[in-house]
């Protein structure tokens, strides 16, 4: 229950120009050692060896931190609509993605707000469900977390530690700033599939529900 309050407790993704809040559960990385064909190896206490394929030299990256960004799945507050390809089943859905941008804005910063959208498009459709209009599928519908009753509050945390035990698509995250705590996206190229060890302590887990603020 503490781990499932911790996680609903968090707020959606914002947006602020360039910039994104992501609520998400961190999973701190070890130093990866570079393996031949663009292939990394790395520790985390949670995750086991975790086998990373980017172009990206990555080994020079530090710290570096390996995100569970699918707070939905976990509560099991999966919205209805076209969201096949923005589950944690389908990890590649997150380079996928191509946003609506003008193809001549080819600066830093409309680069970054290309990368931004291909980052945040799958996760904001996670969090705010189908589109405007669309009736829901099967009559199914969201229901709302303060209309939950404690027994099922109960139910839904048992079957959060069900999908947490599952393998999911991992986003890659660098600090940038050692003074502030601002991060990145890296090895964008790569579908990065882990899976929580069943040994994790809840402890470990708890102390890294936090929110991202990512350029």
């Amino acid at each position: 229950m503490k781990l499932y309050n911790r996680l609903n407790e968090l707020p959606a993704p914002s947006l602020s120009g360039i910039r994104i809040i992501l609520p998400c559960i961190t999973f701190p990385l070890g130093r990866p050692q570079r393996t031949p064909q663009h292939r990394y190896r790395a520790k985390s206490v949670a995750l086991g060896t975790v086998e990373i394929n980017s172009t990206e030299d990555i080994s020079v990256l530090h710290p570096l931190y390996l995100v569970h960004p699918w707070i939905d799945f976990l509560l099991d507050r999966q919205p209805v609509g076209d969201i096949a390809d923005a589950t944690p089943e389908s990890p590649s859905s997150l380079t996928g993605v191509t946003p609506t941008h003008d193809p001549d804005d080819v600066t830093p910063s409309g680069a970054k707000k290309t990368q931004l959208a291909r980052l945040v498009t799958p996760l904001l459709k996670l969090w705010f469900g189908r589109r405007p209009g669309r009736p829901p599928r099967d009559g199914v519908s969201l229901q709302s977390p303060l209309r939950i009753s404690q027994r099922d509050k109960r139910g839904q945390a048992l079957r959060l530690i069900t999908r947490l035990r599952q393998p999911f698509g991992a986003l890659l995250f660098t600090q940038i700033r050692q003074n502030v705590p601002v991060y990145r996206r890296v090895a964008a190229d790569s579908i990065i599939t882990v899976q929580v060890q069943d040994n994790t302590p809840l402890q470990n887990l708890l102390d890294n529900v936090r929110l991202l603020d990512v350029l």
